[in-house]
């Protein structure tokens, strides 16, 4: 499906996601995969710029995936975490505990999935933009990487610490969460941003069990493969070096140099 036909009814769904390979495009496959919910789904081809169409950014202004389309209601929805909070609710899904439930359950279900949003994503994203796409095209930032990747690693541990405190499986403790959905993608990329999570013991074996896991090892694979992010055992050499190669030509670097940055008044 192409992003004309995103809003063309379909037989199949009322749902369609638009969505690339990357850590928050994988979200939504792992959630309708997990919740059993039939979806239809699109690519927004980044190597076309599709994410900046017009298309697209009447859907999504901001120019990011992914987004949903909710045919049957009539609605568009952009932002991860919102995306991932509307679906639940829309469905019902016990991903999302309601308040009536478990009022307790329901806040840290929430709580966790602001945090991944706001602080996992985006120290992760980061730490492998400054490495695998700005440091390979000759902007080589040892400050910025340094940076984003102690603050991954914090993030990172943050998680180890909550399964020790939840007693697992999952990281709010015997049921599967929003949260496991969002985090996990991210997590499961720590080599891809060469954060060491070596010592994190209760973090390894949460990945490991969402990747032997059929509605997370399928999500993943959807709207294609990108096993180099997860590295050994799950991708080989050759497909690293080619993913290296291939990511690292995909993106602009976006900057500006210091004499073409406005001058700051004073207050």
């Amino acid at each position: 499906m192409t992003l004309d036909d995103v809003w063309s009814s379909s037989v199949h769904s009322e749902i369609c996601c638009l969505i690339y390979a990357t850590q928050n495009g994988w979200k939504l496959p792992i959630l309708f995969e997990e919740m059993g919910v039939p979806y239809d789904w699109a690519l927004v081809d980044f190597e076309k710029n599709e994410q900046r169409s017009k298309g697209f950014l009447s859907i999504n202004p901001n120019g990011r995936i992914p987004a949903l389309i909710d045919r049957g209601s009539g609605v568009a929805v952009a932002e991860s975490g919102a995306i991932l909070e509307y679906c639940a609710t829309r469905f019902a899904s016990p991903l999302l505990p309601s308040p009536d439930e478990d009022l307790k359950l329901h806040l840290q279900t929430k709580q966790w999935l602001y945090w991944q949003v706001s602080g996992l994503g985006p120290a992760m994203g980061q730490a492998m933009y400054f490495q695998r796409i700005a440091k390979v095209r000759g902007r080589n930032d040892p400050f910025a990487i340094g940076r984003f990747i102690a603050e991954a690693e914090r993030c990172l541990q943050m998680l180890d610490d909550q399964l020790t405190s939840s007693g697992g499986p999952f990281l709010l403790g015997q049921r599967c969460t929003l949260v496991d959905v969002a985090c996990f993608p991210y997590c499961a990329s720590a080599y891809w941003a060469n954060v060491d999570i070596s010592a994190m013991s209760h973090l390894l074996a949460w990945i490991e069990m969402l990747h032997q896991r059929p509605s997370f090892s399928t999500g993943l694979a959807l709207p294609f493969s990108r096993t180099a992010f997860f590295g050994p055992p799950y991708a080989t050499p050759e497909e690293i070096e080619a993913e290296i190669a291939r990511n690292a030509g995909q993106f602009a670097v976006i900057s500006k140099s210091p004499s073409e940055l406005p001058e700051l008044s004073a207050p």
